[in-house]
C-alpha cells in the first residue's frame, strides 16, 4: 500500500482552500451570532475594517482598505515559491482563525455595550 509523503499530502492545498481557510471561521463566528448570509461573508473584512474605522476612515472606506490589503496578502501567499504548502496552509488558517478570534472579541464587546 502506497502512503504519500508529507509533501505530498500538502501539494494539493488549492488557492481556494487558501481562501475558505481565510474566510470560513469568521463566518461561522458571525453566523452563530445570528448575522444574516452577506455579513457571514464579509466577516473576515471585519477585523482591519474597525481598525481602520476607529482611526478615522469611514465605514465603506475602511472595509475597501481591509479588502485590499488582504488581497495583497493573499496574492503573496499563494505566490510566494519560498512556502511549501504546509507552510501556506499553516498560515492562512491561523490568519482565519485569529480574525475569527477578533471577531468573537468585537461581538462581545458590542453586546456588553448594549446592556
Amino acid at each position: 500500500m502506497y502512503i504519500p509523503t508529507q509533501e505530498e499530502r500538502y501539494s494539493k492545498a488549492a488557492r481556494l482552500t487558501l481562501l475558505l481557510c481565510i474566510i470560513i471561521p469568521a463566518g461561522v463566528v458571525v453566523w452563530l451570532a445570528g448575522g444574516s448570509l452577506s455579513d457571514c461573508t464579509a466577516a473576515f473584512l471585519l477585523p482591519l475594517s474597525l481598525l481602520l474605522d476607529k482611526v478615522g476612515f469611514n465605514t465603506t472606506a475602511a472595509a475597501c482598505i481591509s479588502a485590499l490589503i488582504q488581497f495583497i496578502f493573499f496574492l503573496w501567499l499563494t505566490r510566494s515559491r519560498k512556502l511549501t504548502p504546509k507552510t501556506r496552509l499553516t498560515i492562512a488558517i491561523t490568519w482565519g482563525m485569529l480574525f475569527a478570534l477578533i471577531v468573537r472579541i468585537a461581538i462581545y464587546q458590542a453586546a456588553a455595550a448594549l446592556q
